[in-house]
C-alpha cells in the first residue's frame, strides 16, 4: 500500500491509514497486490472509489476523522472492489461487493453497508445486528460457492426475517410504536 502525497498531507493522515492497514488481514489476497490510497475531494458525495483501471489501482475515501464510523464500512468495501478487479475473486457489482466485505468485516462495521437491503430496524440499532449480518453473509458465500446463484437475495431474505419474524407487527419491526 502507497499513500499518495495529497493523503499524508491530510490532517489524519497516519490514523486513517492505520485503520486500513488494520482490515488488510482479513484481506490476505491483497498482500502481494499494490495500490494507492488517496482522498477524494472533500465535497465529494462518495465515500470512497476504487479506481481499478489504473496501474497500481488507486482507493480513494473522503477526508474524514478516524473515528468517523462510515469508515469501518467504506474501507472494507473498497478493499473488496479490488478483490473484484483486478484480481477477479469476487463477482462485479455493488450488492455483492457489500457481501463479500461483511462476510470479511461485517462484524467491525460501525454503520450498516450502503447498497444491500437492509431493514429499517436494523439501520436503527445496526450495533445489534453487525455480528448476526455478518455471519448470515458467510452463509451466503458457502451457499454461492456450492452453486446458489440467488445469495444476496437469500442474505437479505433471511436478514429481514431476524429483524423481523414472521408475525412481528410492523410497528416492532420498524421499531416505532402507534399512538394508543
Amino acid at each position: 500500500m502507497r499513500l499518495t502525497s495529497r493523503f499524508t498531507a491530510h490532517r489524519h493522515a497516519a490514523p486513517v491509514a492505520d485503520l486500513v492497514l488494520s482490515f488488510l488481514p482479513r484481506f490476505p489476497e491483497l498482500e502481494d497486490t499494490d495500490f494507492e490510497l488517496d482522498l477524494l475531494p472533500s465535497s465529494s458525495w462518495l465515500l470512497g472509489l476504487a479506481e481499478q483501471d489504473r496501474s497500481p489501482p488507486r482507493i480513494r475515501i473522503r477526508p474524514a476523522r478516524p473515528t468517523n464510523p462510515t469508515l469501518t464500512y467504506t474501507i472494507p468495501h473498497e478493499l473488496t472492489h479490488l478483490l473484484q478487479l483486478p484480481l477477479g475473486l469476487v463477482p462485479g457489482g455493488e450488492r455483492s461487493c457489500d457481501l463479500y466485505a461483511m462476510a470479511r468485516a461485517g462484524d467491525r462495521f460501525l454503520v450498516p453497508p450502503g447498497y444491500v437491503r437492509v431493514p429499517v430496524a436494523a439501520r436503527a440499532d445496526w450495533g445489534r445486528w453487525a455480528f448476526v449480518a455478518a455471519l448470515l453473509a458467510r452463509e451466503a458465500l458457502t451457499r454461492r460457492s456450492e452453486g446458489g446463484r440467488k445469495y444476496i437475495v437469500w442474505w437479505e431474505t433471511s436478514f429481514r426475517s431476524l429483524v423481523s419474524p414472521p408475525g412481528a407487527s410492523w410497528e416492532k419491526a420498524s421499531g416505532r410504536e402507534l399512538p394508543a
